[in-house]
């Protein structure tokens, strides 16, 4: 398969400019067989409840666009967007084709104050096998990795919406090169790390804060990692593009967590800091999600 995956640009708005500016990019790919975008595409990535106005119901009309834009391309999309369904936001993630959107993933651990949280399933089967799908934080967490490692996997992607200090930008591609290789090893599939580009936008909460005051952006860094295929040479700066042949493999080699987490960071920060965010954070959607009831 003609694997792209696209890094797009989070500074452009509207549903309907989005919706232009991503078709643009796939029209101008060299015969791509599954194009992969970033975590809540659709919309851009805005880890705040004004995301909640660019909400799909049930991801009809998200499945509906990907569906006519696959079958114009002859090509499988995978697309993040945000989605409302029995009085709750969800983070998610779907893989259609000219046919039929062949499943979701939802995000289980969420922006606490924008999306509902939970442990949610991360395969999507497909005609060239199952994907296992992780947006962004989840592909850290323990969950996905028991989700997926007693399946047969063809393919890994994580759509990210990640911020992260422009400063420390070796820092960076070190944390996403060890995750990835781990599962690209792990599984001995394909993984793809897709981000996008541009201004992190107004994130409720002490992260919020830490982050402006670091002047946290989107720093893209996508990459496709595999040992096998041929690269495939393009002029789209937004693209990174393999051919690479798909197929379902089991697990060969354990993954080692600390606690829930595949990185081991700073423990006082995961447990003191960001457990109160998220606590503060649930209580914030509550009463909010509440309110428009």
């Amino acid at each position: 398969m003609r694997i792209f995956a696209l890094e797009l640009n989070n500074d452009i708005k509207g549903l309907k400019e989005r919706k232009e500016y991503i078709e643009l990019l796939i029209s101008k790919l060299p015969d791509p067989d599954l194009v992969l975008l970033p975590e809540l595409a659709i919309c851009s990535y805005m880890p705040n409840q004004k995301i909640w106005e660019y909400a799909d119901q049930m991801g009809q009309d998200t499945s509906l666009w990907a569906i006519k834009l696959a079958e114009k391309y002859n090509t499988f999309i995978g697309v993040g967007y945000v989605d409302y369904e029995d009085e709750n936001y969800y983070n998610r993630y779907l893989i259609a084709d000219k046919k039929q959107a062949y499943g979701i993933v939802t995000k289980s651990e969420g922006e606490a104050a924008v999306f509902k949280r939970g442990k949610y399933n991360n395969i999507i089967k497909t005609p060239f096998g199952n994907v296992a799908v992780a947006i962004c934080y989840d592909s850290r967490r323990k969950h996905f990795y028991e989700n997926i490692k007693d399946e047969q996997i063809s393919l890994i992607v994580f759509p990210h919406g990640s911020p992260a200090n422009p400063k420390k930008d070796f820092e960076e591609t070190k944390t996403n090169d060890y995750f990835s290789n781990l599962y690209k090893d792990a599984f001995n599939v394909p993984v793809v790390y897709v981000n996008s580009v541009g201004q992190l936008e107004y994130m409720p909460g002490i992260m919020g804060k830490l982050m402006k005051k670091l002047k946290f952006r989107m720093n893209g860094k996508t990459k496709i990692y595999t040992e096998e295929g041929l690269k495939i040479s393009n002029d789209l700066k937004e693209a990174r593009g393999y051919e690479i042949n798909l197929a379902e493999k089991k697990r060969e080699k354990d993954l080692t967590f600390y606690g829930d987490d595949l990185i081991k960071g700073n423990l006082f920060f995961r447990y003191f800091i960001l457990r109160l965010d998220i606590f503060m954070g649930i209580r914030r959607y509550n009463r909010s999600v509440k309110k428009k009831l």
